[in-house]
């Protein structure tokens, strides 16, 4: 009886112990050969189908990937449903709760932080201000913002909110240059020194807004009286108190008025405090009740005492070396400044007076000097301005040109400039204008000193100086 191979069937010698066409082992008893037809004859099933090294290779395959999908299964039937996956927690997310901080904000913040000093800011006592020399009117948070003192000339107020880091002045002064709205605007802009300041302006008045380190400032300026008088308002606050400052400087900038009619009455009440015959009666009525006048001056200001006073540089010694000719100059001055010359002091200069400000000293002190010079042959306005410049610029300051402009002063050809300096032994600034006067045979030289931070509230001196000069023919 011939034996068969139980993997494919094929006939197998009686010795053969695999089968030579599948490899198959050969069983030690072998199923008839009838079995085996059978086997063969009936259909095959899936359960045993013939098998190859293909077919072995790929059953091991789907058997791994039916465990893995059960195992997989598994899993997700332990975990139960999710939402749409989001991104894997932290480490720190299985500790405590706690607070975490915000992140620092920006210096540009507009509205201050929670619970800050500035969130505090209240305007709800409104009070009126009036000066009565220039007819000034201005309305004013008086729980936020301190008047202060009023200044020897009257020609404005400072108001101070110490605590919230704001402030803001007003004051007056005279068009002695006759600047446009135009002019005046472009010599704000250049001042507060921001590229990207607001402007707007109308026919008598101009508006600037800008940054300057960390405070806004707004300047507000009305021209009146057909642009012989200007006034000015200016309101500096912190940039990350925009939030609060913004509607309080708002309606402030609103109530900004001038009434003509106010320093007319005054001074008809009162006389003017430039007239020279207001002096005598002052000095009797000061000797009389000299033991009442107790309080600072700064403080009760009398009308009727003279601001100003007129000096004559020829009777306080002032000569220019080597001329023949008259040489001289008059002005008004503050009526408190000392006055130095080479008549009355050390100063080796005899072509110089000196004028400084009885309320400041060392670096803070406010000046108008008065300088003589002869003309050089072929000298200009031009060249005499440009030396100036040349040696403050060569200096060790740090000098910057603001402005520079041609005009005339008592009938006369000048040229005017500011400068900003900030010195090598202090970052503090110093503003200084000069007016460079051509009177024919003499230049004059006329230069105002200030600190930035009290140059606008009393640069009015200069223009007043101006106003009032005059030269020996």
């Amino acid at each position: 009886m011939s034996a068969f191979c139980t993997g494919c069937g094929a006939q197998l010698a009686a010795d053969q112990k695999f089968c030579t066409k599948c490899g198959a082992a050969v069983l030690e008893s072998n199923p008839p050969a009838a079995a085996v037809e059978a086997k063969q004859a009936a259909p095959a099933t899936p359960s045993a189908p013939p098998v190859s090294d293909f077919g072995k290779s790929r059953a091991i395959l789907v058997a791994a990937l039916v465990v893995g999908g059960a195992i997989l299964a598994a899993v997700l039937i332990m975990i139960g449903p999710q939402s749409p996956p989001s991104p894997p927690k932290s480490s720190t997310a299985a500790a405590p709760p706690k607070a975490v901080p915000p992140a620092t904000p920006p210096a540009t913040v507009a509205t201050p932080p929670a619970g800050s000093a500035t969130m505090a800011i209240k305007a709800s006592r409104w009070e009126g201000y009036t000066n009565t020399r220039y007819g000034v009117m201005i309305d004013y948070p008086a729980d936020l913002f301190a008047i202060q003192p009023p200044p020897p000339d009257n020609a404005g107020r400072n108001f101070t909110a110490e605590k919230a880091g704001a402030r803001f002045h007003i004051y007056s002064h005279a068009n002695a240059l006759s600047f446009s709205v135009e002019e005046l605007q472009a010599e704000d802009v250049l001042d507060i020194g921001d590229a990207e300041a607001v402007k707007q302006d109308g026919a008598d008045w101009y508006q600037v807004m800008a940054n300057k380190e960390a405070d806004t400032i707004v300047r507000r300026v009305v021209l009146s009286e057909g642009g012989t008088m200007i006034h000015r308002l200016e309101i500096a606050y912190p940039k990350t108190a925009a939030g609060a400052f913004e509607p309080i400087a708002a309606r402030i900038i609103k109530s900004f008025r001038v009434d003509p009619a106010i320093p007319e009455k005054a001074a008809n009440a009162a006389g003017s405090p430039l007239s020279p015959v207001a002096t005598k009666p002052e000095t009797k009525q000061a000797a009389s009740k000299q033991p009442e006048a107790k309080a600072p001056e700064a403080k009760t200001p009398d009308a009727g005492k003279p601001l100003w006073r007129r000096f004559d540089s020829i009777g306080m010694g002032m000569r220019l070396p080597g001329y023949g000719g008259k040489a001289g100059v008059s002005a008004e001055v503050p009526a408190k400044w000392a006055w130095s010359s080479s008549a009355n002091s050390a100063m080796p200069e005899p072509n110089v007076i000196d004028f400084q400000g009885l309320e400041a000293d060392g670096e803070d002190v406010l000046h108008v000097t008065f300088r003589a010079e002869r003309r050089a042959a072929k000298a200009t306005l031009a060249s005499e301005a440009k030396i100036i410049k040349t040696r403050l610029s060569e200096g060790a300051d740090n000098y910057r040109l603001l402005s520079e402009r041609t005009t005339q002063i008592a009938l006369r050809p000048a040229i005017v400039f500011s400068m900003q300096f900030s010195g090598s032994d202090s970052p503090d600034l110093l503003r200084e204008d000069v007016a460079i006067i051509d009177a024919g045979q003499v230049f004059y030289f006329v230069t105002f000193g200030a600190p930035q931070a009290r140059y606008a509230a009393s640069s009015n001196i200069f223009t007043h100086v101006l106003e009032t000069i005059g030269f020996a023919e």
